[in-house]
């Protein structure tokens, strides 16, 4: 009886997962296709992009731990880093380039989800002061 209840529990929750992830997929198109149209630099368009899809993700793995005001702050700190940090390397770096496309970009995003998953983790032990195992889901 408590097995088919978890299974129906489970199929209502991996649909709205899935809800989301499709959500978020519009809503990165819409802006890409929106930065085209009003011509930003193809560069921009890979950072913004690339931020959206690498917070996403990290987002959609803790999504245990949603819910805690913690792990929002230490999401926010770690955006504010890689605005940053971004900025700097698009403006400065890329200072002579136009068409940057976000293939040649996705190594550096996927190191950055690792980078990010522990960055997100430490914070919110420092500030809550709790050191639990958080599992991730994929």
């Amino acid at each position: 009886m408590h097995e088919l209840k978890r299974k129906k529990i489970k199929r209502r929750a991996s649909f709205w997962e899935s809800v989301v992830l499709v959500l978020i997929g519009i809503f990165t198109y819409l802006v890409a296709s929106n930065f085209s149209d009003r011509g930003v630099p193809q560069k921009w368009t890979t950072a913004v992009l690339a931020t959206i899809i690498t917070f996403g993700f990290v987002i959609y793995v803790c999504r245990e731990i949603v819910l805690r005001w913690s792990f929002w702050v230490a999401i926010a700190i770690c955006l504010a880093v890689h605005i940053v940090v971004l900025w700097g390397f698009f403006q400065y770096v890329l200072q002579r380039v136009e068409r940057f496309g976000i293939l040649f970009w996705y190594p550096i995003m996927l190191a950055e989800v690792f980078v990010l998953l522990v960055a997100v983790k430490r914070l919110e032990e420092k500030l809550t002061g709790k050191h639990e195992a958080t599992r991730l889901r994929f």
